[in-house]
């Protein structure tokens, strides 16, 4: 990621609000992984600020609990443990169950046509890539995109705190010289919606989340415990 530079006159709640975007951008992107220390001189150089509106960014970041701070050690990007990834993608998949709901209920044929061409537009794109960082990017505007369609703004607003929490997650899933995401789903999705078909909505997203759950054990559970047998003593 580029380093962001701010105008020498940019008022002091700009500068933390670049400060933020630009290090949320970083966690997106998966250049801060988890567990990492955050070396916070080096991120002022490269955005080209002070330590003042970085500090706040940092903090407003440990809100959100993308970044967790240690009394005197400074910040860390979060790590995720099992239990909580597995929670995260319960929730995951009830908010996105709902908002298909509301979206087969609300959303103009208009709406799901754009959505459609957007999506199908986007997928040529990342299809010619093959990069993983557009995969998992195009993956997450999707389902948001398709969560913007119930129109509701705090279940988006609660989705997005969702996806940016497990974003390495996503990364480390979409693995391999052909990662794959299971976009086929997403035409499924489009469908179903455009037949609103709320219960065909919700077995595929059942499914296509459910899949990457059902990774988290290989991706986070702690490697097993083999007892060793002691060795026996010659006579």
């Amino acid at each position: 990621m580029s380093a962001t530079k701010l105008p020498p006159e940019a008022p002091r709640a700009s500068a933390v609000d670049i400060a933020y975007e630009a290090l949320r951008g970083m966690l997106l992107l998966y250049e801060l992984r988890p567990g990492e220390r955050l070396n916070e001189v080096h991120l002022a150089e490269r955005l080209g600020l002070s330590r003042t509106p970085l500090r706040e960014a940092l903090n407003r970041l440990a809100a959100e609990r993308l970044l967790v701070a240690r009394g005197g050690q400074g910040f860390f990007v979060r790590d995720l443990d099992l239990r909580e990834a597995m929670d995260l993608y319960e929730l995951r998949e009830a908010l996105e169950a709902t908002a298909f709901r509301l979206a087969c209920e609300r959303a103009t044929p208009g709406a799901i046509a754009a959505l459609g061409r957007s999506w199908r537009a986007r997928q040529r794109q990342v299809a010619r890539t093959e990069g993983r960082a557009a995969m998992v990017a195009e993956d997450v505007r999707f389902h948001e995109s398709l969560c913007a369609l119930a129109a509701n703004a705090e279940l988006l607003r609660t989705l997005n705190e969702v996806n940016a929490r497990t974003t390495f997650i996503r990364w480390a899933y979409a693995t391999g010289p052909r990662p794959e995401l299971n976009f086929d789903e997403h035409d499924e999705l489009l469908a179903a919606l455009a037949a609103r078909d709320a219960a065909a909505g919700a077995a595929i997203l059942h499914r296509h989340i459910g899949r990457r759950a059902e990774a988290l054990t290989t991706l986070l559970a702690p490697a097993p415990a083999f007892p060793i047998t002691p060795r026996r003593r010659n006579p």
